[in-house]
C-alpha cells in the first residue's frame, strides 16, 4: 500500500510539474510573439531609411545607429520578461531562448515589409544607386596618387574596391524579391545569435 502511495504521489507530483512547465512554456511563447511585434516594427522603421541611405549619408549614419541600438533594445525587453513574469530571476539557457525568439520572431515580421519593397517598390533602385556610387568613384582622379609612398598599392585596392562594387551591382540585379528577402532575413538571424549571447548573459540573474 506505501508503494501504491509513493507511487501515486509521484505519479501526482510529475503532472503537476509537466502542467506548470506547458503553462511556463505558453507563457514564455506569448511574450516571445508579443515582443517580437515590437522588435519587428522596429526593423520595419529602421528599414524605411534604407532607400534614403543610399542616397543621404546622414540616412546610413542613422541607418547604423539603429542598427547599433538593437542589442539594448533585446536586454530592455528580456529584462521585462525576467521581472515581469520571472519574479526577476532567469538562467542563461532560457534567456538566450527568449532573446532569439524575439528576434526571430521580429526577423519573420520585417522579412514580410522587405519581401514588399523588393517586389513593389524599389524597383532596381537599390541597384541603379549602387552603380552611380561606382561612376562617382570612377571619376575620381588618380593622379595625384603618383609618385607617392605606396602609390600602386593603393590604386591597386581602390580598383579592387571598385571591381568589388560591380560584382555586386550584377549579383543584386540577378536576384529575385525572395532572394532579396531570404538574404536578409539570414542576416538578420545571424545578427540575433550574435545580440542574444551577450543579452542573455547580461541578464541572467537567480535568486538566492
Amino acid at each position: 500500500m506505501r508503494f501504491l502511495s509513493a507511487c501515486t504521489n509521484f505519479v501526482d507530483y510529475y503532472e503537476n510539474m509537466n502542467s506548470q512547465q506547458q503553462q511556463e512554456t505558453s507563457t514564455m511563447m506569448q511574450c516571445a510573439m508579443n515582443m517580437g511585434a515590437v522588435v519587428g516594427i522596429y526593423y520595419i522603421g529602421k528599414f524605411c531609411l534604407f532607400p534614403l541611405s543610399l542616397h543621404s549619408t546622414l540616412a546610413a549614419m542613422l541607418f547604423l545607429g539603429l542598427t547599433l541600438m538593437v542589442p539594448f533594445l533585446v536586454y530592455r525587453l528580456v529584462r521585462l520578461y525576467r521581472d515581469r513574469y520571472l519574479n526577476g530571476s532567469i538562467e542563461f539557457a532560457r534567456a538566450l531562448a527568449f532573446a532569439l525568439l524575439i528576434m526571430g520572431f521580429g526577423s519573420l515580421l520585417a522579412a514580410a515589409a522587405h519581401y514588399i519593397y523588393f517586389a513593389y517598390i524599389d524597383g532596381g533602385a537599390m541597384v541603379s544607386a549602387l552603380e552611380e556610387s561606382i561612376g562617382q568613384l570612377m571619376a575620381i582622379d588618380l593622379s595625384t596618387l603618383e609618385g607617392t609612398e605606396n602609390a600602386g598599392t593603393a590604386i591597386a585596392q581602390f580598383n579592387e574596391y571598385i571591381e568589388l562594387m560591380r560584382n555586386t551591382a550584377t549579383q543584386l540585379s540577378a536576384m529575385t524579391p525572395i532572394e532579396m528577402t531570404m538574404g536578409m532575413l539570414s542576416n538578420n538571424v545571424s545578427w540575433a545569435i550574435a545580440v542574444a549571447l551577450p543579452v542573455a548573459l547580461f541578464v541572467r540573474r537567480l535568486n538566492n
